[in-house]
């Protein structure tokens, strides 16, 4: 009999200016958890989300959120 594979649930990692920020709800989207820690760090309100990167090894998703610089026109 042979055994099923188990999907393995990853755990999400938020980056941003180069602090590892705790994932506060696993159902939350990407841009809820960039809310939430708006009122903490004020530049998220202006960030970017990058694309999610798989690490299997470890088992986590890794999302940046990135910084926008303004622009002179």
């Amino acid at each position: 009999m042979s055994e099923t594979p188990q999907a393995r649930v990853m755990k999400r990692v938020f980056k941003f200016d180069g602090k590892v920020l705790d994932d506060p709800n696993p159902t939350m989207s990407p841009e809820q958890v960039k809310q939430f820690y708006s009122p903490t760090y004020p530049e998220l309100l202006t960030a970017g989300i990058g694309s999610p990167v798989e690490d299997l090894k470890t088992g986590t998703v890794t999302i940046e959120l990135i910084k926008q610089y303004g622009r002179k026109g």
